[in-house]
């Protein structure tokens, strides 16, 4: 007598718990791309920084004074230029005595800069009174360093060689010394030249003030005009011809 196999037992269905926990990680997933689409468009990050983002900016400063100082006692301020510079810088370089060339790489900053012009009320002065002429030998003109450059008005240029490669190399070698040039540039006689005639006046006013309030000016005479000289112009060579030099400014005199 054979036996018979016995049936399979019928497989089970999942019930309501599977089906519930099937459909949950379902929405998850779902709703997780959904969410990843959403932030990873504009739309949505712009959204989550408008409602939920914050953000805080803060700013630190340390001060460490080394030194203060009056600037005024020994400077009279004269005059200031403001200017548009531009320095280059160029790098050359050769093999051989200039025999094979491999290029130069050239680095170029153009600003706004402020000059600024004083002289040292300590150097040595001559004022003489003929005639209703107060002629004055002033001291020479001195640049304020270093120049003031305008960050905000800053150009940069570079460029490198067809067989170079140091363009920011130089750049950052122009940026080292722009200060010392520019303080070269400020002590040259163009520059000088240019703030000569306004200088004058000042030093006019400034003795003008001195000679009528602090020296009472009737202890001179009726001054009726200020002749200024600067020490390094030819009419101050000889101070005793200076007041016979033809005037180059004559500021007129009148007692308020």
């Amino acid at each position: 007598m054979s036996e018979s196999n016995p049936a399979p037992a019928p497989r089970r269905r999942p019930g309501c718990f599977g089906l519930m926990a099937l459909t949950f990680f379902g929405a998850v997933i779902v709703g997780g791309v959904v969410a990843w689409k959403f932030m990873d468009s504009g739309f949505g990050m712009k959204w989550l920084a408008e409602h939920f983002q914050k953000q805080t900016i803060s700013h630190s400063f340390r001060e460490n004074v080394r030194r203060i100082a009056s600037t005024q006692g020994d400077v009279l301020e004269l005059a200031t230029l403001d200017t548009e510079e531009t320095v280059t810088k160029y790098d050359t370089k050769t093999l051989f005595n200039d025999a094979v060339y491999l290029g130069t790489s050239v680095a170029e900053i153009r600003a706004m800069v402020v000059f600024r012009y004083h002289l040292k009320l300590s150097d040595e002065w001559d004022m003489s009174v003929e005639n209703g002429r107060c002629t004055v030998i002033a001291p020479h003109i001195r640049p304020s360093l270093p120049p003031a450059v305008r960050s905000e008005t800053m150009e940069k240029k570079s460029e490198a060689g067809w067989f170079r490669f140091n363009a920011a190399e130089n750049m950052a070698a122009l940026e080292k010394g722009l200060t010392s040039i520019l303080e070269a540039r400020a002590a040259a006689p163009g520059k000088i030249q240019h703030v000569r005639e306004a200088s004058r006046l000042s030093v006019a006013k400034f003795v003008q003030n001195w000679v009528l309030k602090e020296q009472k000016a009737h202890e001179y005479g009726a001054i009726r005009e200020i002749v200024v000289i600067f020490s390094d112009e030819p009419a101050a060579a000889h101070s005793a011809e200076a007041s016979k030099q033809p005037a180059t400014l004559k500021l007129e005199v009148r007692a308020d």
